[in-house]
This record gives C-alpha cells, sequence and structure tokens, in this order.
C-alpha cells in the first residue's frame, strides 16, 4: 500500500515539473518581441529609439508622436510609452516613403491628469526629423525620444513596531512632518527643470544596443538592414 502511494505521489511530482516547464516556456514564448513578415500591409519597420530615465513611480502618461509624408504620404499618430525594459518603439504600417514627425504631445493615462487639468501643449519641434522608408527595410531614426523624471530627496518612512507604539498625537505630529515635507520636495523638484520628453540625438553607443536587441528579435531575419 505504502510503495502504490510513493508511485503515485512520484508521478504526480513528475506531471507538476512537467507542467511548470510547458508554462515557463509558454510564458517566455509570448513575451519575446515578435516582427510581422514583409507583406502588403507591412512594408516597412520604422524604428523610434526611446530611453527611459524613471526615478520617481510610473510614468502617468502616453505620447503620440505625429508622422506625415513629405510627398504625398499618408500620415499616422504613432503611440509610445515610457518602458525602462525597451530600448525603441516600431511601427510596420507606413508606406515606402520620405516622412518627417511634426509634433509629439503627452496624453494622460485614465484616471490621471496633466499639469493640474490644463491642457498640455504639444513638445516644440526644434529641427525638422525627416526620414526615407524603403520597402523590406528597417530603418532606425537619428534621433532619440527621451523619457526622464527630476530626483526626489524624500526617504520613504519606515513602517515598523515603532508606529504601533506611538500615540494618536505622535503620529498626528508625523503626518503633519511628512505632508510638509513632501511639498517641500516637490518644490524642489520643480526647480530642477526636467523635461519630461525631449527629442535628443541618437548616441552611437546606445544605437549599437538597439541593434544588438534586434537580433533577438522575431522575423528579423526577413528584413533588410
Amino acid at each position: 500500500m505504502c510503495l502504490k502511494l510513493k508511485i503515485n505521489n512520484d508521478k504526480i511530482m513528475r506531471i507538476t515539473v512537467l507542467n511548470l516547464i510547458v508554462v515557463t516556456v509558454l510564458l517566455l514564448s509570448g513575451c519575446a518581441m515578435k516582427f510581422p513578415v514583409p507583406d502588403e500591409t507591412n512594408q516597412t519597420i520604422l524604428i523610434i529609439p526611446v530611453e527611459t530615465r524613471q526615478t520617481l513611480g510610473k510614468f502617468i502618461f502616453t505620447l503620440d508622436v505625429s508622422i506625415k509624408g513629405t510627398t504625398g504620404n499618408e500620415g499616422i499618430k504613432h503611440t509610445v510609452e515610457p518602458n525602462q525594459e525597451m530600448l525603441f518603439s516600431y511601427n510596420s504600417q507606413l508606406k515606402p516613403g520620405k516622412y518627417k514627425i511634426t509634433k509629439m504631445v503627452m496624453k494622460a493615462k485614465p484616471g490621471f491628469k496633466l499639469g493640474g487639468g490644463a491642457k498640455k501643449r504639444p513638445e516644440k519641434m526644434k529641427d525638422n526629423v525627416e526620414f526615407e522608408l524603403q520597402k523590406g527595410k528597417i530603418t532606425i531614426i537619428d534621433k532619440m525620444i527621451l523619457f526622464q523624471q527630476p530626483q526626489s530627496k524624500l526617504v520613504k518612512p519606515k513602517r515598523g513596531q515603532n508606529q504601533q507604539k506611538k500615540t494618536d498625537a505622535e503620529r498626528n505630529l508625523e503626518k503633519i512632518k511628512r505632508k510638509k515635507e513632501r511639498k517641500a520636495d516637490q518644490e524642489a523638484m520643480k526647480k530642477q527643470r526636467v523635461r519630461q520628453v525631449q527629442l535628443v540625438d541618437l548616441e552611437e553607443s546606445f544605437k549599437a544596443k538597439i541593434l544588438e536587441e534586434l537580433k533577438e528579435v522575431e522575423n528579423v531575419d526577413q528584413w533588410k538592414m
């Protein structure tokens, strides 16, 4: 009887381990980036380099990038989301031809507001960002979108047993103190004058990172570089 139970337990363990392996493989394959194969719908691939410097909480906005054709080609609005894990954003819906980025507009995520509800002005384009897309080819533009946040000096309070021993009056005083510290920290971050979104020149070192990451993208070998 004991031998039979042991055999059954070993069998259950083997099945459980096998299921975990299958689930892991499926999850890893689902997370991998995949380019479409070249066809009539996907004739080009545009790559916009993106660097995200996150020093606070998550970004509460996305960025709408307006791209228009310079030779009569139709334009699109491409949405880029700040993400520390990604080095670029891509689009495969544009036809071969010459294009330019005309403006970038920050858009608050659902449930959030930008600038206290004020209408966000488009990021000014100092220079025309022009590029040409060729059929069956991946094009990396020579500019990069930089997302960044100001540096906070505020230290998060430690939650321990000492909090439970404090009186209501002590906790209230600490709450008032933290409120003043947060306000002072917010004023200090404003003085840093950090632009949350910028379009900057693409450095060769960052481009090299993108090229290295592209090697891991599925179907990349179906496209010319």
